[in-house]
């Protein structure tokens, strides 16, 4: 009977031990009479302790910031009045072994019959679900951000199309065209999570209603870049105004007129690469005369863009065709480890 009883209590313990390591969770006692804690091989192992299984109480604070410190004081006291905690008390432990912190979601609650004196618990590692919330914290603080300065953008697009529009109609049409430009530049730079976009597809995307009508009459040249959401947004703003100005009343207008968009990077003095340069330049299109007045496009290719992006732009009414021009600072380019 007796061996019967062993061989099942040492089967439950068996079952109990391959449940803990199964879950990864470490188990812990703390003695009030001592304020040491006993931690089993898994709590060692997430607290980064080698062949230690003692920790003082001073020692296991000191693993903890002062404000997580007086928190799991409360957690113990609670526990040693028999309160169980019902929700994982979640804290950050700089580990023994100077690894990276850690952090835990402790349960714990005191011994049937020991007055308090003891009081056992548990351990988790959730790092990876609190790094995880925190990439989610800061991802929509980002979608915030980004979604106010959108907002102000379409704004500022209504009021100024209003302004250049002679007609409802008039202005349904310049509108929707300038949310479809700006809607392309977001859905680039979505499919990079809004890491930045490649300049060759930013420059395809806006300038498809060109390509498909006039075909060969349009080209494209230029390394491949890849730029930051900022500089993406911005010249995709640019692009979409210059490619409706060129259907309407430039080069693309009429029978023989072509396009051509280009981009390089540009060294000063010393040799050094400094300057993104994009360049439109349309050839052979109708004679054009600079505007009488500054509509929203012309503002986008002239200021806008350039004052988003600490730029110089130049836009020349050329007799051959429209002329423009933007040169930004390289530090709005990707590096390597961002692509």
């Amino acid at each position: 009977m007796s061996s019967d009883t062993s061989k099942t209590a040492l089967n439950d313990k068996e079952r109990l031990e391959f449940a803990l390591d199964a879950t990864a969770t470490g188990f812990w006692s703390y003695d009030r009479s001592t304020d040491t804690f006993d931690v089993d091989r898994r709590m060692q192992a997430l607290l980064g302790m080698t062949g230690k299984a003692l920790v003082t109480k001073n020692e296991w604070l000191e693993a903890l910031s002062p404000t997580d410190a007086l928190v799991f004081s409360a957690f113990l006291n609670a526990a040693s009045r028999g309160e169980a905690s019902s929700d994982d008390l979640e804290l950050r432990f700089r580990r023994f072994d100077m690894g990276p912190d850690r952090w835990l979601a402790l349960r714990a609650k005191s011994m049937p019959q020991q007055d308090g004196a003891e009081i056992v618990g548990t351990a988790r590692d959730i790092s990876d679900v609190r790094l995880h919330h925190e990439q989610v914290h800061v991802l929509m603080r980002e979608v915030t951000h980004r979604s106010k300065n959108l907002l102000a953008i379409i704004q500022a697009m209504a009021r100024q199309t209003v302004k250049d529009s002679l007609t409802a109609a008039d202005f349904e049409r310049r509108f929707s065209a300038r949310l479809r430009g700006l809607s392309f530049s977001h859905e680039i730079l979505a499919a990079q999570d809004w890491r930045g976009a490649s300049l060759i597809d930013l420059a395809h995307g806006h300038l498809s209603a060109m390509i498909e009508q006039h075909g060969e009459r349009v080209s494209i040249t230029g390394p491949a870049i890849f730029i930051r959401p900022e500089a993406a947004q911005n010249i995709g703003l640019a692009l979409n105004e210059l490619t409706s100005n060129a259907m309407r009343f430039g080069a693309l207008s009429g029978p023989a007129g072509r396009v051509a968009v280009e981009w390089s990077l540009e060294a000063d003095q010393s040799g050094e690469p400094r300057w993104l340069h994009v360049l439109w330049n349309e050839f052979g299109g109708l004679a054009i005369e600079p505007p009488l007045r500054q509509g929203f496009g012309h503002k986008v290719m002239e200021r806008v863009v350039a004052r988003a992006l600490d730029g110089i732009a130049n836009m020349t009414f050329a007799p051959t065709g429209l002329q423009w021009s933007l040169r930004i600072p390289l530090h709005h380019l990707m590096i390597e480890d961002d692509v």
